[in-house]
Parts: C-alpha cells; sequence; structure tokens
C-alpha cells in the first residue's frame, strides 16, 4: 500500500495521500512537506465519518468520491472497497485527469483485499 501511495504522490500537484478505514483509523500514510499528519488525518477521519452518517440519513450506506475544495486545496476521497483513499491536491490542480490516476490508485488498494491496521 505504501508503494501505491508513493507512485500516487509522484503525480504532479499531489501534496499527500493516505488510507483511512470506514470508521475513520489510518492505516497507511505518506504526507508531503508541509502537511501536519495529525492534522490531515483527523480532519480525513472527521470527514469521512460526517459523510457516512450523512448519507445513512437518507438510507444510502456509502459515497464512491467526494471532492473538497478550498483556499488552501482541495481533498479527494474515494471508496477503495476496503477503506477510503485521502488525496491532498494543490488548489490549482486541474481535477480532469488527476481523478483518472486517484482511481487508479483506489482500484490497486481494493484488489489488494486487506489491510493491516
Amino acid at each position: 500500500m505504501d508503494e501505491i501511495l508513493k507512485d500516487l504522490n509522484g503525480e504532479a500537484g499531489v501534496k499527500g495521500s493516505m488510507v483511512v478505514t470506514h470508521d475513520g483509523i489510518v492505516v497507511a500514510s505518506a504526507l508531503g512537506v508541509g502537511l501536519q499528519g495529525d492534522l490531515v488525518a483527523a480532519m480525513a477521519a472527521h470527514a469521512i465519518l460526517s459523510l457516512i452518517s450523512a448519507f445513512k440519513r437518507i438510507g444510502q450506506t456509502r459515497f464512491s468520491k467526494f471532492i473538497l475544495k478550498s483556499s488552501y486545496g482541495k481533498m479527494v476521497f474515494v471508496d477503495a472497497g476496503i477503506a477510503y483513499l485521502v488525496v491532498v491536491l494543490d488548489r490549482h490542480i486541474n481535477l480532469d485527469a488527476t481523478l483518472i490516476t486517484i482511481s487508479g490508485a483506489a482500484h490497486k488498494i481494493q484488489t489488494q483485499g486487506r489491510i493491516a491496521i
């Protein structure tokens, strides 16, 4: 899983990435310079748990992809089956091409079929 995150982080505009379980536990993390791991992890876990809670209220159990945009940058949350892939992006990045790469990384995580906590 670390290799998948490392390869993803090599893409232009990707500041870092992590894998978070459905209950908000970080199982793998590869964050770039300037990103505080505990802060990004807390934000990602809170966002995932809040989204899951909101979706349950409307009768849905999961989401496939969620994009959070801010003045600092963007975060993309992708369902990777066994967990969520969270990617932190530069605010000026064009998402079209990058989402293809992110989806590919999520698929690789999903096909691994297991995570170690």
